[in-house]
């Protein structure tokens, strides 16, 4: 993964970018069928339109040459008045036919008639086509309905069908959050496609149901692919060469089908390159932004069974104290003691003490007791 991707791919840089695409997709889409444009931009052939359809019935061969000056003669004649397509064949039996198709409201009275005018002379005896007949028709064809009773509600229950299969499909086989991943990584990639569809304005035909079911469809086969790599490798890393791979193979088929197709699948070509886009998009960007932070919280989520600790029974805050460090004290500042020579010693006189003379006790006499003999029997 480049180091490009891994700065896109943060959940809110994602959701920024594709809520401006959704939401500006959204707002185009009002204002468009607003001014009866529709919602999406519709082919020529699901609109009102008008045809003048020029006829030619050869009583003579008539050469691819001798057509080409046909076709000529009516491009000067009809450009002025804004060909939305032609169409050319050749119909059974001698009858070849051109037709051009202008919007509803072009005023093309003037532009028949000036058409037969100039057709007219390459009949003559001296022209180009001579001896063949060249009819000029002008027709107007209103289109009843452009696509079938509940056509979009059958298609949005499908979609919502698919999203939840690719969610209990991935859940089964990857878990639960990669099961919500998946289904939402499809969602977002159906929507992200039909936003795309709005925003570049491409003509679409009935066939863009179809466009829309093949991004959801990629959406979820790709974002598969990128939950597979995740779980192998325990990281949160798309499948970026399997994405890239598959999208260049599958985009280089829808050009080739483009190319040597007819106009309208052409169109489902173009549109299916901006369903690729939409898948390619969503299972590099969108799934690892997504997965990272749901990844994170699993991670850190405490192991089943590991010590975590006693239990804390009491409420309070216990104060925790931390032991202070005791600052020695400073020490006393002492002052400078004055070196004095002895002689500057002045001796001071020991304080006279006057002696207290003893009180005299007078002595008492004591008596003296006669011991008497002792009595002999």
């Amino acid at each position: 993964m480049s180091k490009v991707l891994k700065k896109l791919a943060d959940i809110k840089i994602v959701s920024v970018i594709l809520g401006v695409i959704l939401v500006a997709a959204t707002a185009l889409g009002i204002v468009c069928n607003a001014l009866g444009w529709g919602v999406f931009n519709q082919d020529a052939l699901l609109k009102d339109t008008q045809t003048i359809t020029v006829s030619i019935n050869q009583y003579v061969y008539i050469t691819e040459e001798k057509l080409d000056k046909v076709e000529t003669e009516c491009r000067k004649v009809l450009d002025d008045y804004g060909i939305v397509y032609e169409m050319k064949g050749k119909m059974s039996g001698d009858v070849s036919e051109l037709v051009y198709v202008f919007g509803k409201d072009v005023d093309l009275t003037t532009a028949k008639a000036d058409l037969e005018t100039a057709l007219g002379a390459l009949t003559g005896e001296n022209g180009t086509l001579s001896g063949s007949t060249v009819l000029v028709a002008l027709n107007s064809e209103d289109v009843v309905a452009a696509l079938a009773n509940q056509y979009i509600l059958r298609g949005i229950i499908a979609g919502v069908v698919l999203v939840v299969l690719v969610f209990a499909y991935v859940a089964i086989r990857y878990g639960l959050y990669m099961g919500i991943v998946g289904g939402a990584s499809t969602l977002v990639g159906t929507l992200l496609t039909v936003a795309l569809i709005i925003l570049t304005r491409i003509p679409v035909t009935a066939s863009v149901i179809y466009v829309i079911a093949v991004g959801a469809l990629l959406s979820a086969v790709m974002s598969v692919l990128s939950l597979n790599k995740m779980r192998e490798e325990n990281q949160v890393v798309p499948a970026c060469n399997e994405i890239v791979t598959l999208t260049a193979l599958l985009g280089a088929g829808i050009v080739v089908i483009g190319a040597v197709a007819t106009a309208g699948v052409r169109w489902f070509a173009l549109l299916a390159l901006l369903a690729l886009l939409a898948a390619a998009v969503v299972s590099l960007l969108f799934v690892p932004a997504l997965y990272a932070p749901i990844k994170a919280a699993l991670d850190n989520r405490p192991v089943e069974g590991a010590y975590v600790g006693a239990e804390k029974t009491s409420t309070k805050v216990k104060k925790t104290y931390e032991k202070k460090e005791v600052k020695a004290a400073p020490a006393p500042v002492v002052a400078p003691v004055e070196e004095t020579s002895a002689e500057e010693v002045e001796e001071t006189p020991a304080e006279e003490v006057e002696e207290t003379p003893a009180e005299e006790v007078e002595e008492t006499p004591v008596e003296e007791t006669p011991v008497e003999e002792d009595k002999k029997d």
